[in-house]
């Protein structure tokens, strides 16, 4: 497969999770990778694990400053995924009982997406893509998760309307619904068996959301687009 030959995909969240199956996935498809993250450490451990000529560069995606040098300092891209996800587990709760702590850093993921987004643009090829990825919490309600909910449809909103701004530059968004990462470290039990239990009877993987990323960077007739992928969460 070589639909991403010489190609050059940013991925902001690379050094785990969705991020680096998604750089795997873009790279044996011949794309050139740039994974970035806050962690130099990570991202090049992340970096040596994808091979070829994948490149490791650290970014704070909530320092707009610094994402305007890192982009600057990357040559022109092809396509930028933004896959970066904190704990955001620890900001669930029940609403009056958030910490005012808590309630800011429950946007973060889209200050930083805003952050590279508009460091980014300039140095995007015309016909190039970007890919957010959002929750499904944003389509589906779950109770204390109400701040979780708001911050990722505001990365749906911000997507759909991007893709009208930026034409033709496409822009869509990844809904994934339960998915193995580290997120789930401490409940990885519970999770997978709650995960199994779905239309799908699958614990999503990050291979499984990497897949949809891929295709949304090589179709060229979608954007303006929510691509779910939950394994039946919404229908259930």
């Amino acid at each position: 497969m070589t639909e991403l030959t010489n190609r050059t995909v940013a991925i902001v969240g690379g050094s785990s999770g969705i991020g680096l199956a998604t750089a795997k996935a873009a790279a044996a498809r011949g794309a050139k990778v740039i994974l970035l993250s806050r962690s130099q450490a990570k991202v090049d451990e992340a970096a040596t694990s994808v091979g070829g000529e994948a490149r490791a560069v650290a970014l704070d995606m909530l320092d707009p400053e610094a994402a305007l040098r890192v982009f600057g300092g990357l040559g022109t891209l092809d396509h930028l995924v933004l896959t970066a996800v904190a704990d955001e587990l620890a900001r669930a709760g029940d609403i009056t009982k958030l910490t005012p702590e808590q309630v800011e850093r429950s946007f973060d993921k889209l200050r930083g997406f805003v952050n590279v987004t508009r460091a980014a643009v300039p140095h995007l090829q015309e016909r190039g893509s970007i890919t957010f990825l959002s929750g499904a919490s944003a389509a589906k309600p779950i109770p204390r998760m109400s701040l979780l909910a708001a911050e990722a449809a505001s990365v749906v909103s911000f997507g759909k309307t991007l893709a009208l701004e930026l034409a033709p530059v496409r822009v869509n968004v990844v809904m994934p619904g339960v998915v193995d990462t580290r997120i789930h470290t401490h409940q990885r039990e519970t999770i997978r068996a709650f995960a199994e239990s779905l239309p799908a009877r699958h614990f999503g993987q990050p291979e499984d959301i990497a897949e949809g990323i891929v295709f949304l960077m090589t179709n060229p007739y979608v954007t303006g687009h929510t691509l779910v992928l939950d394994g039946g969460l919404l229908a259930s």
